[in-house]
């Protein structure tokens, strides 16, 4: 077994399918369905936005026969991930993002975990597949799977690393994040100290705004000009403009609007890409079945990780507790009886000094849905 990094990717391949960004978007998507249903063009509606979706098939062959047992059929896991797909650019993505999301058995509990895509782990074998040279089994990052071997490479490096079963894929696109923004008249956000960046590219000054699509886009992205330069801060602002974005649509009356809501919609499912499972009446019954859940209810964690010793700029994930919150998941046990240090959600209180090892390691925080991002009116400062 080779420990050798495999970052480059293939030499070519075909374009992927658009993919998911963010699970809390599938949500909405789903209790502004319902919604909907209840209006005069509900059946147009509906029709033009189910078949807005696209479904890809990840087979048998995909995922190995050796898989996870789920400890409740009740339970739901579904893989959350979008693609660093770039206008004009068909080589080489990756996944910008990875989430799983477990909802409970008694749909009372959501559980939220993020894999930071710097994340150094042992990768499974997968097989060639449309145009991909599949993956050996090797040391590398954890968001190379998609790039070697698609969507159904990277379902079964998750479910191999945290011995979870997943049921479900979404994936969603860049321009669909736009435009969902945009459908909701964009997402105010405090800008604690100016951003520029010519990668993303971004340039942002300090204070109080309210960001658009592109705009939008940059702040989730951006890492280069913040913090440490790693992915861990990146995910937390992506964890908080979610937030803001999914309290903007339920209380800023977007899922009263019918124009703004069917923008919204609409936007959403053409960026869209599930397993043809996951069917338009699966996800109306889901939300039927969580329609009732508090956002004090829904979690957001980062695995447990620490910086990498060896690899300068990567992660490693700390073993016991990532096996210790998997095993929770796995089980269809609560969130919370995995002891989190509750910390803020800022770069300095990212990481902790570990004394008996000499490195540093972070302890992971449990953030809901409901606190998940302060009042910005009142801790950002204006200009």
């Amino acid at each position: 077994m080779s420990s050798e990094l495999i970052d480059k990717p293939p030499a070519s391949r075909e374009k992927p399918l658009a993919g998911p960004r963010r699970w809390v978007f599938w949500a909405l998507l789903i209790v502004a369905v319902i919604m909907l249903v209840g209006t005069a063009s509900a059946y147009l509606a509906y029709t033009r936005l189910t078949t807005n979706i696209r479904h890809t098939e990840v087979t048998r062959e995909d995922l190995g026969e050796s898989r996870p047992v789920k400890a409740s059929s009740a339970a739901r896991n579904i893989l959350v991930v979008g693609l660093d797909q770039r206008d004009g650019d068909s080589s080489g993505e990756r996944t910008d993002t990875i989430m799983l999301v477990h909802l409970s058995s008694k749909r009372n509990d959501v559980a939220v975990i993020s894999f930071p895509r710097d994340l150094l782990v042992q990768l499974p074998a997968c097989r060639a597949r449309e145009g991909l040279p599949g993956q050996r089994r090797h040391q590398g990052m954890i968001n190379s799977s998609f790039t070697f071997g698609g969507i159904g490479c990277t379902w079964k490096t998750i479910e191999t690393l945290t011995g979870i079963h997943i049921d479900h894929f979404v994936k969603v696109d860049f321009n669909g994040f736009k435009a969902m923004v945009d459908a909701v008249g964009g997402v105010e956000v405090c800008i604690a100290e100016p951003i520029r960046d010519t990668y993303v590219p971004l340039n942002l000054p300090a204070g109080l705004q309210t960001l658009h699509g592109e705009q939008a886009l940059g702040y989730v992205r951006t890492r280069h000009s913040l913090g440490d330069g790693t992915d861990i801060g990146r995910i937390r602002r992506q964890q908080n403009f979610v937030a803001a974005m999914a309290r903007k649509t339920m209380r800023g009356g977007t899922l009263s609007d019918p124009v703004r809501l069917f923008s919204l919609l609409d936007a959403a499912t053409r960026s869209i890409a599930t397993d043809p499972d996951l069917t338009p009446g699966m996800m109306i019954n889901l939300a039927f079945a969580t329609r009732s859940l508090s956002s004090e209810n829904i979690h957001f964690v980062i695995t447990p990780w620490r910086y990498s010793t060896e690899y300068p700029g990567r992660v490693e994930w700390l073993q016991g507790q990532a096996k210790k919150l998997f095993q929770l998941i796995a089980a269809d046990e609560p969130i919370n009886r995995f002891e989190l240090k509750e910390i803020p959600l800022t770069a300095s209180h990212d990481s902790v000094a570990d004394s008996s090892s000499g490195t540093t390691i972070n302890i992971p925080a449990s953030t809901s849905l409901a606190s998940a991002t302060p009042s910005l009116s009142d801790t950002c400062i204006t200009n």
